[in-house]
């Protein structure tokens, strides 16, 4: 026992020189390299890393929110490390805008999707050096296209491609050259996962594979079929904290450590860590108090009054504490190599840690693939459409790149939201080297999980991508006693104990840039979900959705009360419908919302009342009819996964989600000057999940009789909500398997779905997307957008972008080259009542859906844009570059390439002239 205590304070002495202060300045406490490296290292690796639960909550954690990535802003939590490892140098925004704009720091760039290939003799020298670095790794699999090595004593893994000769690694292989990194960040280049969890009092800690369990030898490699399973032990949970007991008597207190100590300062400072229960007539251990220099002085103090296991073992006794010490955490990391993929995974039986540890977060393999300074390349991340981050581009004044799959979760209380991205459809990352690359598909977890990506020159030399996957989420709640008030973390009742699987794809050199990514992304679906390509191809589709009826507040001898206001009957419906047609318009998409149960925001579904005021069901009959007549697609439209306020059928204690508060979750609507929430306005409410088939079943049954053929489907291709209710949780991965589900049910009972967003998950089940991702959100680490979104999708499943009219920006020239160059579909918002009619209305976003003053303009722009792609709307877009500054090609399966120029200056692509914000089309001039 005074061996292990004088081990742990020299480690906890040590890590005070040597570490740095991170997340939002607060202390952390890390391991040098050296001392991980010393015969001591078993014993100081048992220590965790632990924050304050601030510094966490500030840049570590996984809840939506708290790691925004506002553009211009510096995230407080990953500021950049001064040399030496100490107190991290933070670029001020007006500083980070200056470095931005300077004269030649700009990353030089790549013209095209696919970065410039190394000649025979690199590629060759590049193979050698690639092999060379196996050296000490022993062969576990092969398979004839990939051979699996692991190296026994570091864990680190590699996998050899043999067609090509490449070699993957999960840790850089030249690590110890990185002259950036230090201390705890150096020690992390080692790491194969690492863990962010929260103690039984708040403190925030993590855990990586290599300190807590490499270091130490606590690991076992099991050969497994076409792989291997390394099995973690990550020491002692509780580490140096259980060196000191939780509860002592009042009078052993007093005579086993007070009556010992020599000073009377030692004394108090004893004594500042605990607190005396008076009716108990016990002192209790403060956690609160034992972090850093804190723990280390009680640590020493207890050595030299010779407090040791024994005196520990009967203080835990007399109390109830296990004597055996805490539990460890237990985590086994498969590798699995299928033909030429490999498959990563952490089986959610398999993971056991403490009940008392509250797992928030674990991130997988985060140096996997990772580039060095002197490589040239880009990461892929799947933020909106898609976007690049070039290697090395200099960007550490910004935020690291982060994003939840599938946007927030509706059943997290959420009270601001700050932060307008773009929602990450596709779960999937990449990295492209130019003469290699690689993917990961997110398979299973994604629903749980996030992307992140930094590059090199802020904590280390490398580019990196990897994702992490949220075990257990929180929310904070707030206690009040007059003007004293805490804050303190409530996390779910249950965590996410499904498993968690990453598949790497590699990418060879002549196939290794993003159009490639999403060529191989959209095999893996066609194998896996039976996704098809589109039959038919009728030219570019014109999604035009017409609003039905909304809710209007009007007043009867001063009263107010909820009235009913009709935008567009089924007969002004056919009305418009005409009026398309004979302006030149085929192809029409009809998206109907409104027509049903009480409008827009309609009561439950479980049933179906078609709207009088509108016509009711004769009138939609007739729709149909003229629609069926005209050749027009119909897809009346539904939401499932929130309530509208004032929804009739929809019980908020039976069917309502519930926050990790237990509070029913409600739904309110965002300031836009204070990014609050309203709390003035009447509120919605998230459908838990194990509402929604008795919900479907009723649908079904209705929408059977009504011989409609289409169905619009508002939230469930865009919406994903778990339900938190301490009865029984339902986890984001769990709603979606039941969202699935649905989608599936609802499949049979409609010839074809309309979704809107395109999660990847309901995309194989749709036939057109809406609202589907047309460019990124912009964040300042990010160097371009790129339509990954499309390149998956294009002539598999039909898409626009949001509706023209109401899109942010205004310029009709410009939605127009983006749906030229993403192969989208034109999309319109329109009711036919006057613009007067939603006035003083929560509809006032839809004040320009007036039909009358788009239908000309919305007529040439189809014209115009049939005629230019209408022939490759169902073939797959297999090529997309960037040909010069503002200039894009891309190419179709048949050959056709289209050129958008959207610059201010005409340029010259392949010796073609192409005038300012105009095209192309197979290289010549239209």
């Amino acid at each position: 026992m005074k061996q292990l205590l004088k081990t742990r304070v020299a480690c906890l002495l040590l890590a005070g020189v040597v570490g740095c202060l991170t997340l939002g300045q607060s202390a952390t406490l890390v391991q040098s390299q050296e001392a991980a490296q010393s015969p001591d290292a078993s014993a100081a690796s048992e220590q965790p890393v632990q924050e304050s639960a601030e510094g966490v909550e500030a840049g570590e954690s996984e809840q939506e929110g708290e790691r925004g990535q506002d553009q211009g802003l510096v995230q407080e939590g990953r500021a950049a490390e001064g040399a030496d490892g100490g107190e991290p140098q933070m670029a001020q925004p007006e500083q980070a805008q200056e470095q931005a704009l300077a004269p030649g720091q700009e990353q030089a760039q790549e013209p095209s999707g696919q970065t410039a290939a190394t000649g025979e003799g690199d590629r060759a020298d590049a193979v050698e050096s690639a092999t060379d670095n196996l050296e000490g790794m022993e062969a576990m699999a092969d398979n004839g296209q990939l051979t699996l090595y692991v190296h026994p004593e570091t864990t680190q893994v590699a996998v050899l491609h043999q067609r090509s000769g490449d070699v993957w690694h999960t840790n850089p292989p030249d690590r110890e050259a990185d002259a950036i990194a230090t201390g705890y960040n150096k020690a992390k280049l080692n790491v194969q996962f690492e863990l962010t969890y929260y103690d039984e009092s708040g403190n925030a800690l993590r855990y990586d594979n290599y300190t807590h369990s490499i270091l130490s030898g606590q690991f076992e490699i099991e050969p497994a079929e076409d792989g291997v399973t390394i099995v973690y032990t990550i020491g002692e949970v509780a580490g140096d904290l259980d060196a000191i007991p939780k509860y002592i008597n009042a009078s052993r207190f007093q005579s086993a450590i007070l009556d010992r100590l020599s000073s009377d300062a030692d004394r108090r400072e004893v004594s500042l860590r605990f607190r005396l229960d008076e009716e108990q007539q016990r002192y209790e251990r403060r956690d609160s108090a034992l972090r850093g220099v804190g723990l280390s002085k009680l640590l020493g103090l207890f050595e030299e009054i010779g407090y040791d296991e024994a005196e520990r073992a009967i203080d835990k006794e007399a109390y109830g504490e296990s004597a055996e010490g805490p539990q460890g955490v237990r985590v086994p990391l498969a590798y699995q190599i299928e033909d030429d993929e490999l498959r990563v995974s952490i089986s959610g039986e398999g993971l056991q840690y403490p009940a008392s540890m509250h797992i928030q977060s674990i991130s997988l393999l985060p140096f996997f693939g990772a580039s060095g300074q002197e490589d040239e390349g880009y990461i892929v991340v799947p933020d909106g459409s898609g976007s690049l981050i070039r290697f090395n581009n200099g960007r550490t004044y910004a935020a690291p790149y982060r994003t939840l799959l599938y946007g927030g979760d509706g059943a997290i209380s959420q009270l601001a939201n700050r932060q307008q991205a773009m929602e990450a459809r596709l779960p999937v990352f990449g990295m492209s080297y130019g003469d290699r690359g690689f993917m990961g598909i997110i398979e299973s977890g994604d629903a749980v999980a996030a992307v992140e990506a930094d590059v090199s020159g802020r904590l280390n030399a490398y580019n990196n991508v990897y994702p992490t996957f949220t075990i257990y989420n929180y929310e904070e709640v707030t206690l009040s006693n007059g003007w004293r008030s805490s804050t303190i973390k409530r996390f779910q009742q249950e965590p996410f104990r499904g498993d968690i699987a990453v598949r790497y794809q590699f990418l060879e050199e002549d196939r290794n840039g993003y159009p490639d990514m999403a060529a191989s992304y959209r095999d893996y679906l066609v194998r896996t979900t039976g996704m098809a390509p589109l039959e038919d191809d009728t030219g570019v589709p014109f999604y035009v959705e017409l609003i039905g009826g909304i809710p209007k507040q009007k007043f009867f001898l001063g009263i107010p009360y909820q009235a009913y206001e009709p935008l567009t009957t089924f007969e002004q419906a056919a009305e418009i419908l005409g009026q398309m047609q004979d302006a030149g318009i085929d192809n029409i998409k009809l998206r109907y919302t409104g027509w049903f149960n009480n409008g827009i925001h309609h009561n439950t579904p479980s049933g179906i009342k078609v709207d009088r005021k509108l016509g009711g069901s004769k009138g939609l009959r007739e729709l149909q009819a003229v629609a069926e007549a005209a050749d027009v697609a119909l897809y009346p439209d539904a939401s499932f996964q929130e309530a509208a306020p004032r929804a009739r059928g929809f019980s908020r204690s039976s069917q309502a989600s519930r926050f990790i508060s237990n509070k029913v979750a409600a739904v309110y609507p965002y300031a836009t000057a204070t990014y609050g929430q309203d709390l003035d306005a009447d509120p919605g409410y998230i459908v838990s999940p194990k509402a929604l088939p008795s919900i479907v079943d009723g649908f079904i049954a209705d929408y059977r009789r009504t011989g409609l053929t289409g169905l619009s489907l508002r939230d469930f291709g865009s919406e994903l909500n778990g339900d938190y209710n301490r009865a029984g949780v339902i986890d984001r991965e769990a709603a979606k398997g039941i969202v699935r589900e649905q989608l599936a049910r609802l499949g049979e009972a409609a010839e074809e779905l309309l979704i809107e967003g395109g999660n990847a998950y309901a995309a194989p089940y749709a036939r057109h997307i809406v609202d589907a991702p047309m460019t990124s959100s912009g964040f300042n680490i990010t160097d371009e957008s790129i339509p990954l979104f499309q390149l998956v999708y294009h002539g598999y499943v039909s898409y626009a972008g949001t509706p023209w009219n109401l899109a942010d920006n205004q310029d009709a020239r410009i939605n127009f080259l983006q749906a030229l160059e993403s192969g989208a579909g034109l999309h319109y918002t329109w009711f036919h009542a006057e613009a007067s009619a939603i006035k003083m209305t929560g509809f006032d976003h839809y004040y320009s859906a007036d039909y009358r003053s788009w239908l000309d303009e919305a007529a040439r722009q189809y014209r115009e844009l049939d005629e230019a792609i209408g022939d490759v709307s169902g073939q797959p877009i297999v090529d997309h570059r960037r040909v010069a500054e503002g200039v894009y090609k891309t190419t179709y399966d048949g050959g056709k390439t289209v050129v958008v120029n959207y610059n201010d200056a005409a340029v010259e692509v392949d010796g073609v002239r192409i005038d300012a914000m105009d095209y192309g089309i197979g290289g010549g001039k239209r």
